[in-house]
């Protein structure tokens, strides 16, 4: 892991400034087309400062988005007020006032550190930690005795983030106006200088891509405990039609603390298999790619996990039955288990479709219960039917079976819109029946429903807290291409 760092020195002597430019790039540089997501851990009070801005966090997600307005094929994210404790070896991107470095000290008037772990050429991790000794104002302009200001020092560090070093510490030295100078000066905005070096990384790039609509169930997801053996998460799906379809897989573990879940699967790995059981492809750590792809083929659909260590595939796939099974990663520690997500996005650039989507999981209670997540695409009502199995799966060998599933469909606003315990005693028992999706166990859950275009959530729990592993199921009932 390499340090950034920025010295507390006035340059009071104007810079020579060359013709051409002289900025100096480190030795990664982000996937194209990522989304860098930084997680802002900065005071969100103590202003107004003397540009208006409220607090220290205001200042620096506005120095994240003037990068931004000069980078193509990467761009910056910002997560506000960020639950997640900062690390430097979480594979996320945190930003921080500290009195430390994650333990060791500053050093003397050093303003701030950007810490990078690569992994070869390509950047894992970034984290950036503010000195918290310093007296910090945000403005523009001169330098000022009182306060240093923080802005144009977020401006620098954020441009390490961005891939750039200390052009006056190169080897020739560089004499150039530019915000990346190690030392701060007068200079409060980024130079030609600086945004020539973004550029020189990011200007070219694979296209971006978008996903073509469809009124067919366009993504779906799936959260639960990921547990060892027979509770681990498998996700089942089917393409359905006479011509292929290509998907693109994500198995989410760490970042889903930034949504407040805890305990979740530290590493997780990811595998797509054919109705045989056979390996077609697998994901461990998305930006290292696997198959012939790389990274950017999956960011280009804005599609790449904002977690260096979680994982994801994109396959263009025959009709048939899949798999998709999320496990840990074994490094060796223990940590073994946790929540995850298995995530399905067909992208429709295909005749085939994903369908009938079905994942297997632990269900623990409180956070750790069973929710998947689909959304219905196009802008016509779809009907759905949705399933929650437990007792059946005994039957087929899988120990530890959830014995009473309960389900509960809600709709993007969290508003219930239909449950089910005992699929029987519901109101659609007949037409589930009658189109053959009638579960095998009578203490099994499953409703029928017609939606309109939005996103949705199939929540299954245990009856009384029960626990176990149990199979969600989403089914699209209208017809199959040709």
């Amino acid at each position: 892991m390499k340090k950034k760092i920025l010295l507390g020195l006035v340059a009071l002597t104007p810079l020579l400034i060359r013709v051409s430019f002289g900025y100096t790039l480190e030795q990664s540089a982000w996937t194209k087309n990522r989304t860098v997501l930084m997680h802002l851990s900065l005071p969100v009070s103590g202003g107004p400062f003397q540009d208006g801005f409220g607090s220290l966090s205001e200042s620096a997600e506005d120095a994240l988005n003037i990068w931004n307005q000069y980078l193509v094929h990467m761009k910056f994210a910002v997560d506000r007020n960020s639950v997640l404790a900062p690390s430097n070896s979480d594979d996320n991107m945190s930003v921080q006032l500290a009195s430390t470095v994650f333990g060791d000290t500053f050093g003397n008037r050093v303003l701030a550190v950007t810490l990078i772990n690569s992994r070869g050429t390509i950047t894992e991790q970034t984290d950036v930690v503010f000195n918290s000794a310093i007296n910090f104002d945000s403005y523009r302009g001169p330098l000022q005795q009182q306060a240093l200001d923080f802005h144009r020092i977020a401006l620098h560090e954020f441009g390490h983030v961005v891939g750039l070093d200390h052009p006056d510490e190169a080897t020739p030295k560089q004499n150039v106006a530019a915000i990346m100078n190690s030392i701060v000066s007068n200079i409060d905005s980024l130079q030609a200088d600086d945004i020539a070096g973004a550029q020189s990384i990011y200007s070219s790039g694979p296209d971006f891509q978008n996903s073509n609509p469809a009124p067919n169930l366009v993504n779906i997801s799936t959260r639960a405990f990921v547990g060892l053996g027979d509770s681990g998460l498998i996700g089942g799906f089917i393409i359905q039609g006479s011509q292929p379809a290509t998907v693109i897989l994500r198995a989410i573990g760490n970042s889903l603390q930034a949504a407040g879940i805890s305990n979740t699967l530290n590493d997780p790995v990811l595998e797509l298999r054919n109705a045989s059981g056979g390996l077609i492809a697998s994901s461990d750590d998305w930006i290292d790619g696997a198959n012939g792809f790389d990274g950017s083929a999956i960011a280009s659909y804005h599609l790449d996990p904002s977690n260096s260590r979680e994982s994801a595939l994109m396959a263009t796939l025959n009709p048939g039955n899949y798999t998709a099974v999320v496990h840990s990663y074994d490094n060796g520690d223990g940590d073994l288990t946790g929540t995850a997500l298995v995530e399905l996005y067909d992208l429709h650039t295909n005749g085939g479709r994903a369908a009938n989507i079905s994942t297997r999981g632990q269900v623990q209670t409180g956070n750790n219960v069973m929710i998947g997540g689909f959304i219905v695409g196009g802008n016509q009502p779809k009907q759905v039917i949705a399933r929650a199995l437990g007792p059946s799966l005994a039957a087929a060998g899988v120990a530890n079976s959830l014995s009473d599933p309960s389900l509960e469909l809600r709709d993007a606003s969290g508003n219930v819109v239909s449950s089910n315990d005992n699929w029987g005693d519901g109101p659609d028992a007949a037409a589930i029946q009658a189109k053959g999706f009638a579960p095998s166990r009578n203490l099994e859950s499953a409703l029928q429903v017609t939606l309109n275009p939005g996103n949705y959530t199939a929540i299954v729990r245990g009856v009384n807290s029960g626990t176990g592993v149990a199979l969600v199921e989403i089914y699209d009932l209208s017809p199959p291409p040709n």
